[in-house]
């Protein structure tokens, strides 16, 4: 249990790597074999999907806590029940999405009557196909989350990584075969097929030997439904802030700023979704020590400290990074000629999402206590005091406020603050935890402003300011690492 956080932390953040990367290549060869109208009418069927997809309401997430708990104080009967209400609440989402996307794909189509008729047919067929991609989607993450909270993040992200790459290869294949919309549809409902299969397999070997058995507890599913809708909650807070800002920018400042303000923000949101994987594995954790009710109390300081670690690590060392690199990138986002004047405000967006990344912890703490209530309040809270500042921002100062309204976000500290303190942990101890990263982050910000834009010198920074983290890691978590070396002795 001692290193289980960083193990698994490693495997999602090897996936995860594998997975942005993949999707980084693939999408500008797409657009070339495709041409982008037609590639516009894919992005248009997907994105059908993916809404639809998040009919999942949370389920994943208490599929993996309820689990985590259950196994944690040993019962059986309890697993059960937990298992019955997730897979069967899962089943029927999945059977209404199927339903919806079917009955749903015309009067969708009618919303957008500049599509050609037969444009309108095509992406009619594919939103039906995606009725499969959607069920197949939506039944694996009940899986996944009892592979979650049995600990088999190797098992997971090695089945993950192979449905990514045979996903998106494949992809291309279809398309260089000739396929079209349609196609890429039916290629991803099949994809669906053969890794619901697989992680089929893998569930069904973890629980062969736990004599499980359909049981039906209203307690139960009261507890798991309520939790779930919770979590519906949380989701809808991170739309709002990550979809919704793009509304009102492009409503008040227009198409062309909207493409700056989105070219950044797509750029600088990848330190929170990447942050976050790292350290994820410390939800089925808390639920397991919580559902064994007799906590010790220095082993959970020992996980919540690695935990804070290597989420302050990868959310700092990131945006240190961006801003580092930063005239090069803009540079790839934008003409040469424009790049400079976006400069501060590409740092501004780094520095705002590298702090408010941190908080991974925190909102894992609640999740993990089930404190799932407080925790969707605080994300719908720091939504829309961050939509409000960037609408004023916008209003008065154009890009640049609207880059800045974006501190509202640093509202979400407020897990941090609740999931500490449910924990008997203070914030101070939180924050002795992280303080060198913070200070050493903030000069690196302000010495990276002087920096001419040589790329040579920036190298030689970039190397220097990573091996003075990583020395700062390695110092920190002594205990651990030991711990590791120790277990792989004992293995030989």
């Amino acid at each position: 249990m001692k290193n289980s956080i960083l193990k698994n932390g490693f495997y999602n953040s090897i996936a995860g790597l594998i997975k942005i990367g993949l999707g980084i290549l693939i999408i500008p060869i797409l657009i070339h074999l495709l041409g982008i109208e037609e590639y516009g009418l894919w992005t248009l069927a997907s994105a059908v999907v993916v809404v639809v997809t998040l009919a999942e309401a949370g389920l994943s997430t208490a599929t993996t806590v309820f689990v985590s708990q259950d196994l944690g104080k040993k019962d059986v009967d309890g697993l059960s029940q937990t298992l019955t209400v997730t897979f069967g609440a899962m089943l029927i989402l999945a059977t209404l999405a199927v339903v919806a996307l079917w009955m749903g794909a015309e009067p969708i189509m009618n919303l957008f009557p500049k599509l050609g008729q037969f444009q309108q047919l095509k992406v009619i067929q594919a939103i039906r196909i995606g009725g499969l991609v959607v069920a197949t989607r939506l039944l694996q993450q009940i899986l996944i989350g009892v592979e979650q909270a049995h600990q088999r993040y190797d098992l997971m992200n090695v089945l993950n990584t192979i449905q990514s790459v045979l996903l998106n290869v494949g992809m291309l294949i279809v398309v260089w075969l000739g396929g079209r919309t349609v196609e890429l549809m039916q290629w991803q409902g099949g994809i669906g097929i053969v890794s619901l299969l697989g992680h089929i397999w893998i569930v069904r070997s973890l629980l062969q030997n736990m004599n499980l058995r359909l049981s039906w507890n209203q307690n139960k599913a009261v507890a798991v439904v309520s939790y779930s809708l919770m979590m519906w909650l949380n989701t809808l807070g991170s739309i709002l802030f990550s979809r919704g800002d793009r509304l009102i920018v492009g409503s008040l400042l227009g198409t062309q700023v909207l493409g700056v303000y989105a070219g950044i923000t797509d750029i600088t949101a990848q330190i929170n979704s990447f942050s976050a994987l790292p350290v994820q594995p410390l939800l089925p954790t808390l639920s397991n020590l919580i559902g064994q009710q007799n906590i010790n109390q220095h082993q959970l300081e020992q996980q919540l400290k690695q935990a804070t670690q290597i989420n302050g690590l990868v959310a700092l060392g990131m945006g240190a990074t961006l801003i580092t690199f930063s005239p090069l990138i803009l540079k790839l986002l934008f003409s040469e000629q424009t790049a400079s004047q976006y400069l501060i405000t590409f740092c501004i967006a780094t520095v705002i999402y590298a702090l408010y990344s941190c908080h991974a912890v925190g909102y894992y703490c609640l999740l993990g206590t089930n404190a799932v209530k407080a925790c969707a309040l605080i994300q719908l809270l720091s939504s829309f005091v961050s939509l409000g500042l960037i609408t004023i921002g916008a209003y008065n100062f154009g890009l640049t406020g609207a880059i800045l309204g974006n501190f509202g976000y640093l509202t979400t500290f407020l897990v941090t603050v609740f999931g500490m303190k449910r924990l008997s942990v203070s914030y101070s101890l939180w924050f002795k935890w992280l303080w060198f990263p913070l200070v050493w982050f903030f000069v690196l910000v302000l010495l990276n402003f002087n920096l001419p834009n040589d790329y040579l010198l920036r190298c030689i920074i970039f190397s220097m300011q990573t091996t003075i983290i990583l020395i700062w890691f390695t110092i920190s978590n002594n205990y651990n690492f030991s711990a590791i070396k120790k277990y792989i002795l004992a293995k030989k």
